[in-house]
């Protein structure tokens, strides 16, 4: 129960008592109050009628006449007259049955009215006495009354002393209200500054100090975020070109080699400067760097017109332009331009174009590539263009032969969306120090019937040719929220979706209604992996997308991490469950660039992921850098508590 439940539970138990205490206070000083005017009714009532009874000079049916006449004109219970040896002269009773007073109130309240007596006499003899008993009835019902009305004004007096506790403690206790909600943020690892500060002694105080908390934390926060990118740029940036390096490269690349990627291939051209030494000894270093530079800002130019271009120097005099979706006759085209280029280049240096010139390795690489196949075919290339005439060599991915065509398999696929043949294959990620999975991730397998499946590195490369894949993650999350998997009840799962579907028009708009109708009803807690690139490049629309997931109790979880990002603060401010890196980023990070990595997110309570996992001995140089949970091959290999 809050504070503030609890204040107004009390005072309102103390109001109750109080007003319960004065009612019934007044209700008895009404009842004394009765009863005593009952008693002086009827001592005034048998004075006034013995002295006229007196006049009746003992005439019995005078006497008679003259007591009905005033029973019948007066609240009286009974009136009886009696002669000096004490015998009944007369005798008159109020009949009654039933008092118009509820029956509960004539058990809670008693009313004894008291019997007034006087002399009746006739000159100096005395007649008789007369006895009165005023009528309780009308005590009753004026009781009756009185208690009414007290009930009505206790109850409107309670009611408006509800509505001005009810303000009073709002108006109190509002700086509480702000101090809890710092507090929660600071429990989602959200680190706000409260800007009103109370003038409420304890309270300010409380706020001050967890101003000065939050404060340090953003300090340090900005400090690891500040460290992070100069790692990262020590790490990834040539200092003489001022281009990506080898590493960011390799480090890149897993995004542009896997089924789903956005694009299905392109030309990766390797370029090597020959001549160096000789330029060296003839103009000096300063002007072979400036000369570096300028070739460098040729290929930046030159790439800038194809998007998601990379360009890196591999190392002194090797360099590497990485072209998606570039076609094969304008890779050729390009590089001549780039060798042409170059040449001018060169003899504005003042240097011989015979000694000091570059060759251009072209490979025409696709998405099935390793890394390891894409640089070696594109080595080999660059050999092949060393000794050619014209220094470019254009070489090829081998052609793999696909089990169906794309016609067939776009036809399989728009079935398999239509007849709803898409299931779950739920994979483990584990916490190889705890023994534990952390999480499963859904994979999406096309079960065309029981002996036929197609697994996702199968069919996502031909669906995203296709055009197809947008429908089946929306086949994917109507099946996911209107017919969820009870085997997957009370467990958590992630479910990744790519770039090009988050940003795709009406896809924020159709998983809002899904949610809206079928959300509530999830089975288990769902974590929603986006890309790095997406957390870091659209903010607004991932504001939206984060509102909508914590409306929902959905979690966002992050992958194909590697930090290039120039500004941290996108973690602080969506929060993810988790980063998801390749298991050899993490390996290859330097001790202060992992520090500051961590510093971060175990800040925010972000958990890191190396994915790609696939060998004990990777396993265990990743837990030598405190890299606990892993996913992929070693998931399967690590014996679970």
């Amino acid at each position: 129960m809050t504070l503030f439940k609890q204040i107004a539970f009390m005072l309102s138990i103390f109001l109750l008592i109080f007003l319960a205490t004065v009612l019934t206070l007044n209700f008895k000083s009404a009842n004394n109050s009765v009863q005593e005017r009952l008693y002086e009714d009827a001592k005034n009532s048998a004075t006034s009628l013995s002295l006229s009874l007196g006049s009746a000079n003992g005439d019995i049916s005078i006497m008679t006449t003259m007591i009905n006449a005033n029973f019948d004109s007066g609240n009286y219970r009974r009136i009886v007259l009696k002669d000096v040896d004490e015998a009944l002269i007369y005798d008159r009773e109020l009949q009654r049955d039933t008092i118009d007073v509820p029956s509960w109130f004539l058990e809670l309240v008693n009313i004894e009215a008291p019997v007034a007596s006087a002399n009746v006499s006739s000159g100096w003899n005395q007649v008789g006495i007369l006895s009165v008993q005023s009528d309780d009835s009308y005590a009753y019902k004026q009781l009756y009354t009185i208690l009414i009305d007290l009930l009505i004004s206790s109850s409107i007096i309670f009611i408006i002393g509800l509505i001005v506790l009810n303000l009073l403690l709002v108006a109190i206790l509002k700086p509480l209200k702000g101090v809890q909600k710092q507090a929660e943020a600071i429990i989602r690892n959200e680190f706000i500054i409260q800007q009103s500060i109370p003038s409420t002694v304890e309270f300010k105080d409380v706020v001050l100090g967890m101003n000065n908390m939050v404060s340090k934390v953003k300090a340090m926060l900005a400090k690891a975020s500040q460290e992070l990118k100069y790692q990262k740029e020590l790490e990834y940036i040539d200092k003489v070109t001022g281009l990506k390096n080898r590493k960011y490269l390799i480090d890149k690349l897993p995004e542009y080699l896997k089924v789903d990627a956005a694009s299905k291939g392109g030309i990766n051209m390797m370029i090597s400067i020959s001549g160096m030494i000789e330029a060296n000894e003839q103009i000096g270093h300063k002007e072979v760097d400036k000369l570096l530079l300028s070739m460098a800002n040729i290929f930046d130019a030159h790439a800038t017109n194809y998007e998601n271009s990379i360009v890196s120097r591999m190392n002194g005099t090797e360099f590497s332009i990485l072209l998606p979706d570039c076609l094969e006759k304008d890779g050729l085209i390009l590089a001549k331009n780039i060798y042409n280029s170059c040449q001018k280049i060169t003899k504005g240096f003042e240097l011989d174009a015979s000694l000091t010139y570059i060759s251009l390795g072209l490979y025409e690489y696709n998405y099935k590539d390793s890394i390891g196949e894409l640089l070696s075919q594109s080595d080999n290339a660059l050999t092949q263009a060393k000794f050619s005439d014209i220094k470019i060599y254009l070489a090829k991915a081998q052609t793999t032969v696909d089990v169906m065509g794309k016609d067939a398999w776009r036809e399989l696929i728009k079935d398999a969306v239509k007849d709803k043949h898409i299931s779950f294959a739920p994979y483990k990620v584990v916490d190889a120090k705890r023994k534990k999975i952390v999480h499963n991730i859904l994979s999406i397998n096309l079960k065309i019937d029981k002996e036929t499946i197609y697994y996702y590195g199968q069919f996502m490369a031909p669906a995203n040719q296709a055009g197809l894949s947008s429908k089946i993650y929306d086949n994917v999350l109507d099946m996911m929220f209107k017919t969820p998997d009870i085997s997957l009840k009370n467990l958590v799962c992630s479910l990744r979706l790519p770039y090009d579907y988050l940003v795709e028009e009406g896809t924020f708009d159709k998983m809002h209604k899904l949610f809206f109708t079928h959300a509530k009803a999830l089975p288990f807690r769902l974590i929603v992996e986006v890309p790095d690139k997406f957390m870091h490049q659209n903010s607004i629309i991932v504001k939206n997308y984060k509102a909508l997931f914590d409306k929902y109790n959905i979690d966002m979880g992050v992958f194909e991490f590697i930090g290039e990002s120039v500004d941290y603060q996108y973690l602080q401010e969506f929060r993810p469950v988790y980063i998801k890196a390749q298991g050899d980023f993490f390996l290859t990070q330097s001790n202060q660039a992992l520090v500051a990595l961590r510093l971060i997110t175990d800040t925010m309570g972000i958990s890191l992921i190396a994915s790609g996992v696939m060998q004990m001995d990777m396993l265990k140089r990743l837990l030598d850098k405190d890299i606990n949970i892993v996913q992929g091959k070693v998931s399967e290999m690590i014996k679970l508590l």
